[in-house]
Formats: C-alpha cells, structure tokens, sequence
C-alpha cells in the first residue's frame, strides 16, 4: 500500500485525482485475447490505473503552457505531451525505487504488439462504468473523466476503493437529456452511441458540435465537473481531425 500511497501523493497535486488498481488478470477476463497484457508484458501481475475527474488536470496543463511561449503551436498534441513529462517527472522516480519490473502505457501511444483497453482497465479497478454516450461515467464526476496513463508491474498490488463497482448510472438515469440533446442523433436508450452517425453527422455539419459533444454536456451525472470550455473544444477539434483522417483515408486502407 505504501507505494499506491506514494503514487497518489504525488499526482494528485496536477490534477490526476483517479487512480485505481486491478490484477492483470481480472482486466483480461473482460476482454478478448488480442487485448490481454501477457502476450507482450508476461510479468505482469497488477496494474495501476491512472486518470483524472473534473478540471483540476486541464487547468495544470493551462498553466504549464502559458509558461512555456509557443508550446501550444510546437505539439500536435500538447496536453498529451504534457502527461507524459508529468508522469516521467512524478512517477519514474517513485517506480524505479522500487526494484519491480514495470512499464508506463499511455491510451494515446501505440506500441508495436501493444493493445489495450483502458475503458476495460478502469472498469476493472471499479473507476468507471459503460455509458450510452460511448464514454465511461464516474459515480462523482460522471462523463468529465479521462484515462491518463496505467503502471502494469510484477507485484500483487492490494485493491483501493472502487466507486464505480456496482454503479448503473445509465439504466437508472430518468431524465436522460442527452438523448434529445444530439442534433444527430445518435444516441439512444436501446442502442446507446451510434458511432457512425454521430461521425457522419460532424463531417456533414462541422460547426454545430464544434464546441462541445451536446449530448454529453447534458448529462445529468457530474456536471458541477464539466470541463471548461477551452477544453471541451480542445478535444471536439481533435475528435473531428481524427474522424476526417480517418474517413479520408483509401477504402483499402480503412
């Protein structure tokens, strides 16, 4: 516990106020065998799993670039790159210490063989549950949550507390605003998120969701937590870059 305790300590003065931890093996029970951990990182035995609720996170970052002139124009994805210096400055010290076999993986790093669910890794540490607008729901901050990074190591690492283990936010959600709330929609009860008319629908009309994913905004859980507006249009910008490369591409090559 004492390292958790060390890790959480030190993250949680930028913002990174989720952290949960599961064994390997519960994670790959979820999910099918081309995501499990063992087939490139056999050694294994715990994973950490590290992410952040609300706008604690965003407002660091805000800071860490406006003290560095041109570091918004000089990344593609600078708040990705900021997550990587955080966790080298704040946690490869606490894990080298340790002696243990680990390995640092990011959601938005793809390694060669590397495949992983960090939707099924935050389930499994009971941080968040499945949700119809295709994110995940925290019992506090509801949608405004985002995985960061995730420790696996080859220790037993004891369970922290799991908010979300027995949470349905969505089957016992009766107002449901979101719903009516998706110009396209493309979200619905029985259904939940309808990945391919939601991204037609944002190539079709780009400036309508421009902004902020309204379904989303609009849901009931966690909005004390809603992430700022700078920020909701930084990810909005960079979801519809990625839906335009990825449906420009050859058919052959989709």
């Amino acid at each position: 516990m004492e390292l958790l305790q060390d890790i959480m300590a030190a993250l949680a003065p930028v913002g990174l106020n989720l952290i949960g931890t599961t064994p390997r093996a519960d994670y790959e029970a979820l999910v099918p065998s081309q995501y499990h951990i063992t087939q490139w990182f056999p050694e294994a035995e715990s994973v950490v799993v590290i992410g952040n609720g609300g706008r604690e996170f965003w407002g660091h970052f805000r800071e860490y670039a406006a003290a560095r002139p041109g570091y918004l124009q000089q990344h593609d994805h600078p708040l990705d790159d900021y997550t990587v210096a955080v966790m080298s400055a704040r946690l490869t010290p606490l894990l080298d210490a340790t002696r243990a076999q680990y390995r640092v993986i990011y959601p938005f790093q793809f390694f060669s063989g590397l495949t992983v669910s960090f939707m099924h890794l935050a389930q499994a540490a009971g941080l968040s549950r499945p949700s119809i607008l295709g994110v995940q729901l925290h019992p506090r901050y509801g949608p405004w949550i985002a995985w960061r990074a995730a420790v696996l190591i080859d220790r037993a690492l004891p369970a922290l507390p799991a908010p979300a283990q027995d949470c349905e936010p969505c089957s016992t959600c009766v107002e449901r605003p979101c719903i009516a709330a998706c110009p396209a929609q493309a979200v619905s009860a029985a259904h939940g998120w309808d990945l391919p008319a939601c991204t037609q629908y944002r190539l079709r009309a780009p400036t309508d969701c421009a902004e902020r994913c309204h379904a989303r905004y609009t849901c009931v859980y966690g909005r004390e937590h809603r992430y700022p507006e700078d920020e909701l249009a930084y990810h909005q910008r960079l979801s519809l870059a990625a839906a335009r490369a990825y449906c420009e591409k050859p058919e052959s090559a989709n």
